[in-house]
């Protein structure tokens, strides 16, 4: 069955330096200039889902109005500068005087999903671990609420995203997994 994104990782080694300019010169530069001359000038989160064949040319497969998901959360895993000053500077038209630091390490992103995903997600589960994993990675919600006594819920059928950091993708994924095993709820599912 189709689902979400089921995980993601940052940097992505396909995105050469020859890489990003084509795709920067041949869809994202033209997109917001276009938009721009039918008189739709564009501040915010652009997302491009592209794809990129053997050569390297970047195809589009869809642009969306907001961070992509789970992509987003490697990334954000990745960024050193405070990310309400960048979002300040492009509200102010200013976003060509800062610059986004980056941590230089890779990140990995694993999505626990609950029973049934994705056709009929089991929501109401307690979830259990998440402080123990966070002390190895980071774990962002998606699909959860707590109670009225303070525990963590699923509500929905992506659940989290657990994230690690390494030296290289090999690292970045053990340590994914390694938090990830810390959580449980019944039906708990990800891909291995």
């Amino acid at each position: 069955p189709n689902t979400g994104g089921m995980g993601a990782y940052s940097p992505a080694p396909v995105v050469t330096p020859a890489v990003y300019e084509r795709a920067m010169n041949e869809i994202i530069l033209p997109t917001v200039a276009g938009m721009k001359a039918e008189g739709h000038e564009f501040t915010g989160f652009l997302y491009a889902g592209l794809m990129i064949d053997q050569s390297g040319a970047p195809y589009t497969i869809e642009f969306n109005c907001r961070f992509g998901d789970p992509e987003t959360q490697p990334i954000m895993s990745r960024l050193n500068s405070d990310l309400s000053d960048l979002v300040e500077a492009a509200i102010d038209g200013k976003l060509d005087s800062v610059t986004a630091e980056w941590n230089p390490q890779t990140a990995v992103g694993v999505v626990l999903a609950a029973q049934n995903y994705p056709e009929t997600p089991k929501k109401g589960d307690v979830i259990s671990g998440l402080d123990a994993a966070n002390q190895i990675g980071k774990v962002f919600h998606a699909g959860t609420r707590a109670n009225e006594k303070g525990d963590v819920l699923t509500n929905g059928g992506r659940v989290l995203c657990v994230v690690g950091l390494g030296d290289d993708v090999a690292q970045a994924k053990a340590k994914a997994y390694s938090a990830l095993e810390k959580i449980s709820f019944d039906g708990m599912q990800y891909r291995k």
